[in-house]
């Protein structure tokens, strides 16, 4: 049998359709923001606390700035309580889930292919179900591996799912062949899918990706990931290129470093950044509209055989029941 849970919100949607972009001026710099979720797929009831609380703080920082994102589930999230948390946040803000594998400490490229299909292709499963159908339908395209680790079969297994982009690569670091020096979104030669760059910042002759649990792994303060994310904006606004970091719930959910990330928001906003999430960074690079400034509005496909509602462009009121079973399945009546 079944176990439902079932939660009522009264809530104020504006069901204008989102395009994955903060629009600003035609020259302003752009800044994409990878967000990984942690999570337990068993927690105790104080981690499952602090796990919502992070989200909910880095949520907040973005939502009350109308910052588009990109966040990321393992199997483990999208399978556990956090899957109803996650639905609920996506009807307010302009939100894409992409898919992470199974688990925070997995490592794809141990693995056959066929067991790296299996685990993505429940991954995905299970994402696909975080969305409220005929209302934030998100389809699944992009995929982030758990520390960028993946090999060649993690690029077939992506390749017969259908994958759009993967952004387990580092500018100048993790790169495709003959990609050492690009910093947009690129297709990557024998596959299907676009290689999303994380932007890489060099300091005291070391380049190092922009992620934060990098700089936490390696004693770095919440006030140099700041320096570092501050530095690497003003270095890219001038040539036309984004500024692409990882964020993680786990670390710039709380304390020192949520206090960093509104501190960059605050100054990226002051210089007028336009913040993207992956899909639109890739459909920049798709067209070239990047060279030019301007950012490509596109209405994502609902991604649901089953939801046709038309989205209308006035506000309204509407409750909504959301049910979320053992399985994991969506859906709202």
């Amino acid at each position: 049998m079944k176990h439902v849970i079932c939660l009522a919100l009264a809530l104020c949607i504006t069901a204008a359709i989102p395009t994955g972009v903060s629009q600003q001026g035609a020259s302003s710099p752009f800044v994409s923001m990878m967000i990984d979720i942690s999570g337990s797929l068993h927690p105790t009831e104080n981690q499952s606390t602090v796990e919502r609380d992070n989200i909910k703080n880095m949520y907040n920082a973005l939502t009350k700035e109308r910052i588009p994102s990109t966040m990321f589930l393992t199997q483990d999230v999208s399978a556990s309580q956090l899957a109803l948390y996650l639905t609920q946040l996506g009807l307010y803000g302009d939100i894409e889930f992409g898919i992470s594998g199974n688990s925070s400490d997995e490592k794809l490229s141990t693995m056959p292919y066929s067991k790296q299909l299996a685990i993505l292709e429940g991954s995905k499963k299970y994402a696909s179900a975080a969305h409220v159908c005929g209302k934030n339908e998100k389809p699944i395209t992009g995929f982030k591996p758990q520390s960028f680790d993946q090999n060649e079969d993690t690029y077939r297994a992506l390749d017969t799912m259908g994958i759009r982009y993967d952004a387990g690569f580092q500018a100048g670091i993790l790169y495709a062949p003959g990609h050492e020096k690009d910093v947009w979104p690129y297709p990557v030669e024998g596959h299907k899918f676009y290689a999303v760059p994380l932007s890489v910042y060099f300091s005291s002759g070391e380049n190092m990706p922009l992620q934060d649990s990098y700089f936490q792994e390696h004693g770095l303060d919440a006030s140099q990931w700041y320096n570092a994310l501050a530095a690497k904006f003003n270095e890219t606004r001038g040539n036309r290129e984004p500024l692409v970091f990882g964020l993680t719930t786990s670390v710039s959910g709380s304390g020192d470093y949520l206090a960093a990330l509104k501190k960059f928001i605050s100054y990226a906003k002051s210089e007028n950044a336009t913040f993207a999430n992956a899909t639109a960074l890739v459909d920049m690079a798709q067209s070239g509209s990047y060279a030019s400034g301007e950012a490509p509005v596109k209405a994502p496909s609902t991604g649901c055989s089953t939801c046709d509602q038309k989205k209308s462009s006035e506000t309204s009121n509407t409750t909504l029941t959301i049910f979320v079973s053992m399985n994991n399945t969506t859906n709202s009546k």
